[in-house]
């Protein structure tokens, strides 16, 4: 499917449901980058019932797993944690986890992944959301 973008103006880009910048498929498993911003991106992972991802396939960043459907397990140095809808996971760029579907259903997971330039301080967080501005709502 080809990507629809929709600028208006300089500020503000759209990216519609079910597009992504790019994105991989596999084992069960569709990551989907579906933004980048400086030191940020954002991924949506689609999980099928029985499949699993590890660290490496997304990324060694400093990260948040958001469950945004389903009941993964997560497990991290050898400790499991099961998840539901809006429960989140942050993990450093160093820590080594799994995450499976055991469940039925499918399982959607929103990562923000924090990277960084040599540039930045070393609390990657701090440095990616100073560099926002304010939103002024009307």
């Amino acid at each position: 499917m080809e990507t629809r973008k929709e600028n208006y103006g300089s500020q503000l880009r759209i990216l519609r449901r079910g597009e992504s910048l790019r994105s991989r498929q596999y084992r069960g498993v569709c990551v989907s980058v579906i933004h980048e911003w400086d030191s940020i991106e954002i991924l949506r992972t689609e999980m099928d019932p029985g499949s699993t991802v590890e660290d490496r396939e997304i990324g060694n960043f400093p990260l948040i797993h958001l469950v945004i459907e389903g009941s993964p397990l997560f497990l991290v140095a050898d400790q499991p944690g099961d998840l539901i809808p809006g429960d989140s996971v942050s993990l450093r760029a160093d820590e080594k986890y799994r995450i499976s579907n055991p469940a039925s259903s499918r399982s959607i997971i929103l990562t923000i992944l924090l990277k960084k330039s040599e540039e930045q301080s070393s609390e990657p967080h701090k440095a990616a959301f100073q560099a926002t501005s304010p939103v002024r709502r009307p």
